[in-house]
């Protein structure tokens, strides 16, 4: 039987809340059919799946989002170390994700990642954040004095 996106996902939630407040499968059970009539998260609408994590975080579940693929700082050799190292602070400045560095070596240099790129490519990444920050300090700057 196919179940559309919210069901799944509102079923995998009240598995996880039944795991982390450490349910057996009889408690769980009479949980539900208290809450929705239902011996069974399938024949319950995703709706009534909302209830029951509802009554779950009463009881002491909370919802945590999932952790979204994060790129982290690429492993580099010694010799790009610091241009990595000035990539990374220049993000910081930014206030950008590695991804965004990630992103322009694909645009910039057709590579699919940071790791793979050589000394002249990471320097050529260095100089266009470089000058996007500096573009961003200026329209800061007039929008200030505006």
């Amino acid at each position: 039987m196919a179940y559309s996106t919210q069901k799944k996902k509102m079923m995998q939630l009240v598995h996880i809340g039944k795991n982390k407040l450490g349910l057996d499968d009889g408690t769980y059970r009479e949980m539900l059919y208290q809450v929705t009539g239902k011996n069974s998260s399938k024949d319950c609408t995703a709706a009534a799946l909302r209830k029951v994590v509802d009554h779950m975080e009463q009881h002491g579940f909370t919802v945590t989002p999932a952790k979204k693929h994060q790129t982290k700082k690429p492993d580099a050799s010694a010799a790009k170390k610091a241009l990595v190292d000035k990539i990374e602070a220049l993000l910081t400045v930014g206030k950008k994700p590695w991804e965004y560095a990630e992103t322009m070596a694909k645009h910039m240099y057709k590579v699919d990642a940071l790791t793979f790129c050589t000394p002249r490519q990471l320097r050529g990444i260095v100089t266009a954040l470089t000058k996007h920050n500096q573009k961003m300090a200026k329209l800061t700057e007039v929008q200030a004095d505006a």
